[in-house]
């Protein structure tokens, strides 16, 4: 291998890590939820972080000085455009979205929410929008707040994803069931790894429970696809 080409697979390889990094959970004490859509006596409930998470991901990851942020104003609403260089001396990349005023916070509240909204574009965060963590659920209240039964079941619904998250083998079995096209495929992919997930149920049964559930769900999603094609 040249000079130049092990350095640009040392790039590469560095930059899906970061990638990867920005991309990663964060730990359950650091979401935050709010309901979203009441009905009656429920709501389904909202997740996020804070805009100091945002950019201590961003220290970390990338380092103070390769990001940074710049605010435009319009009317009751801000853009915010999130640049990030991932690797040294590398490009960098420039992601934007609007934010507008909260109901507690007004104005400030309008720009954590724009850089939050950027954040989400470099893939931060994108996972509490995407991975459907809690089930689509309503949630019961009270006085248009979550009741205590409600912020029990979704902190234990957020703890149990990120608990699967961090368990490397039902992370592993998860991605190799869902990269299965056809329900047939999808159960050779079972059969051919069954003993790994006899040992995921023996080391966790939560992340054995979830892993077994994203199956069914994908398992569902690929037989509706295939009878309805054929």
């Amino acid at each position: 291998m040249t000079e130049a080409k092990g350095k640009k697979r040392d790039v590469s390889v560095e930059l899906a890590q970061k990638e990867m990094a920005l991309k990663a959970p964060f730990p359950p004490h650091r979401i935050k939820w709010r309901a979203s859509d009441f009905r009656g006596s429920k709501s389904k409930a909202l997740l996020y972080i804070d805009a100091r998470d945002v950019m201590e991901r961003l220290d970390d990851v990338v380092g103070i000085n390769n990001w940074n942020t710049e605010y435009k104003d319009l009317d009751n609403r801000c853009v915010c455009k999130l640049s990030v260089r991932y690797v040294n001396d590398f490009d960098w990349i420039t992601k934007s979205d609007v934010g507008t005023q909260s109901t507690f916070e007004g104005e400030k509240g309008m720009y954590s929410d724009a850089l939050k909204r950027a954040a989400v574009q470099h893939g931060i965060g994108r996972y509490l929008y995407d991975d459907n963590i809690l089930g689509n659920k309503s949630f019961p209240t009270a006085d248009k707040y979550f009741t205590k039964e409600a912020n029990e079941e979704i902190t234990k619904l957020v703890t149990n994803h990120y608990r699967m998250y961090t368990n490397q083998t039902a992370v592993h079995l998860d991605t190799l069931f869902k990269s299965a096209m056809t329900h047939s495929t999808l159960m050779d992919c079972y059969q051919k790894n069954k003993d790994l997930v006899t040992k995921l149920k023996e080391e966790d049964s939560v992340a054995a429970e979830i892993v077994g559930a994203s199956f069914k769900k994908w398992a569902k999603v690929l037989k509706d696809m295939e009878e309805k094609n054929a």
